[in-house]
């Protein structure tokens, strides 16, 4: 079990590290707009390492990977959950102690919240007043 957790917890961070990759070599110019950011806060050349404190002198590295998780969720359900009580959830009857899944890929790609759902826009996330931490 601990093992499984382990490489769950590791192969997770891959794939999203991969899916960021990937997602700057499709688009350059936004790969050239986070290493502006980067040479402006670090400074050009191999200087320094980033550290934690930089992180929020970052938002576009930030948008950036809130984005990647959005678009390539790293699971595609969360934990299941159980109801502690009877509820109505979009017209649909839910008795007391249902297992619920949620499916963060379908949230993540509603179009009714996500304008162009399917692209890559890490701008959306300097743009809006809602916050995303995890």
């Amino acid at each position: 079990l601990l093992v499984d957790l382990f490489i769950a917890g590791t192969d997770t961070t891959s794939n999203v590290l991969e899916w960021t990759m990937t997602e700057l070599l499709r688009h350059p110019e936004k790969m050239t707009q986070a290493q502006v950011e980067i040479d402006q806060v670090l400074g050009q050349g191999p200087s320094r390492l980033i550290e934690e404190s930089d992180i929020s002198n970052l938002p576009y590295i930030q948008a950036i990977v809130k984005e990647t998780l959005r678009l390539h969720p790293p699971v595609p359900f969360l934990v299941p959950r159980e109801t502690n009580c009877e509820v109505q959830l979009c017209g649909h009857h839910v008795p007391k102690n249902t297992q619920v899944w949620v499916n963060v890929w379908c949230i993540t790609h509603d179009p009714s919240v996500w304008t162009n759902p399917e692209s890559f826009i890490p701008e959306r996330f300097l743009e809006s007043e809602i916050d995303f931490k995890g």
